[in-house]
């Protein structure tokens, strides 16, 4: 079925460029995609009140209407409606609002092809799944009884699909800032879903959310079997709250204080009380937000900064040729100096040690599988593309822009270099030792 999506932005350049990238998606995955456009958030409104719109890319500052007021009235007539935010760097106040106000994600400018296409391939995966689901409205977690009609549902076919997981939970997403210890619950479930790829089951992840809980279920019972799976929680993530029936298997992890402050309110159907409640949350956001104070940093000197930038260059340029071709030995041996350069520039401070040491590592990880990663480049050239991005946004923020803290981004970066680890050591058994597999 064809998908309509509607871009709003003020700024006839800016969507000259996202219909281009969309109509390049649509040509490349034979998808067929309906483009409309509007200039102000009002007239965004007026569109969706009058055609079925499944997708927004939404510009913040806009005439007549911005995109925080457009958002705000559209989820509430058209939860189901999936809102984008379209935004430059440094606005992530702006662009926290919209998320409290019921946009999904954002995506800042300037528009990067690759990452905008693999994200609108996400998008209408989504969408997808999000309107089968709710063809037939049933309740999904263990813990509850009630239809969440709003939920988010991974479908993992393969290892590639759990990167993808991965990357949504700890970065594209930020689970890091609404749940305690995210990336321990990210990597358990991460091994967890190689264990069943590897016995040739495919499964499904769905996330619910209500006030204070995020839901996690999965299909993955009867092939393990359950006394195997709670040997595996019990050894490797004995923290876990759970509970079991039949082939599904439902982990509950409470919100954290400040998800309290910036919740997803992803919830389509709403009590009076619980909509009380997040209007007094949204009152106290502002306030919070208002009084976060954000500084640039001087922890190296201004030689190590500028060879900091070449060597991030230098590198950006070899992943980007893995993009359409096999990168060779000698390009990847430059890849691994580097990040050995970056690591060692990094490892003179105490607060960012932490990125340091996780780039070493992964230097070291390349350079013990040059040939799987010359012949998986292709395949490995979103999710690499995607980790040094993280450390150019990272780059910009602590030394230029200004940072809310100065280990700010650590831990998205290090998880994502150790994700690249795990990608670069496949396991080439289904019989492998289990202590193996849980090793992280």
């Amino acid at each position: 079925m064809k998908k309509n999506i509607l871009i709003v932005d003020d700024n006839e350049v800016n969507i000259d460029i996202t219909v281009e990238l969309i109509d390049s998606y649509a040509k490349e995955k034979d998808c067929p995609i309906n483009i409309l456009t509007a200039y102000d958030g009002k007239q965004a409104v007026d569109i969706c009140n009058t055609k079925d719109v499944d997708l927004i890319f939404m510009d913040l500052m806009m005439p007549v209407m911005d995109g925080n007021q457009a958002t705000k009235i559209i989820k509430k007539q058209h939860p189901k409606l999936m809102v984008i935010v379209i935004s430059a760097v440094g606005v992530e106040t702006k662009q926290k609002e919209m998320l409290l106000n019921g946009a999904e994600d954002y995506i800042t400018k300037p528009l990067v092809a690759s990452v905008f296409k693999s994200r609108l391939h996400n998008y209408i995966q989504l969408i997808q799944n999000r309107n089968h689901l709710a063809s037939s409205p049933t309740f999904h977690n263990l813990f509850t009884s009630k239809v969440y009609n709003y939920n988010m549902n991974f479908s993992v076919l393969s290892e590639a699909d759990l990167s993808e997981f991965w990357e949504a939970m700890l970065i594209r997403l930020d689970f890091q800032h609404y749940i305690d210890n995210i990336s321990d619950f990210v990597r358990f479930l991460y091994r967890l879903g190689i264990l069943q790829l590897q016995k040739k089951f495919k499964f499904y992840i769905i996330i619910e959310e209500d006030f204070e809980n995020f839901y996690f279920t999965l299909n993955i019972i009867k092939p393990m079997g359950l006394k195997y799976i709670e040997e595996l929680i019990g050894l490797h993530y004995s923290e876990a709250v759970y509970t079991s029936k039949d082939n599904k298997l439902t982990f509950l992890l409470k919100k954290s204080k400040i998800e309290k402050l910036s919740t997803f309110n992803t919830i389509s159907k709403k009590t009076s009380i619980q909509e009380d409640k997040e209007d007094s949350v949204d009152n106290h956001v502002s306030i919070v937000v208002d009084e976060l104070k954000l500084q640039v940093f001087d922890i190296i000197d201004a030689e190590d900064l500028e060879d900091l930038e070449e060597y991030l260059i230098k590198m950006n340029s070899i992943i980007l040729l893995m993009k359409n071709t096999h990168i060779e030995a000698d390009e990847i041996e430059d890849l691994c100096n580097y990040l050995k350069s970056i690591a060692s520039i990094l490892s003179i401070s105490n607060e960012i040690y932490v990125i340091s040491k996780s780039l070493n590592d992964l230097s070291d990880s390349i350079s013990n599988n040059v040939e799987y990663f010359s012949e998986n480049s292709n395949m490995l050239f979103e999710f690499t593309s995607a980790f040094v991005n993280d450390l150019l946004f990272w780059k910009t923020k602590i030394f230029y822009d200004g940072a809310p803290s100065v280990d700010f981004l650590n831990d998205s970066i290090s998880t994502n270099a150790n994700m690249l680890n795990a990608l670069l050591n496949p396991e080439d058994s289904a019989d492998e030792n289990i202590d193996d597999i849980f090793d992280f």
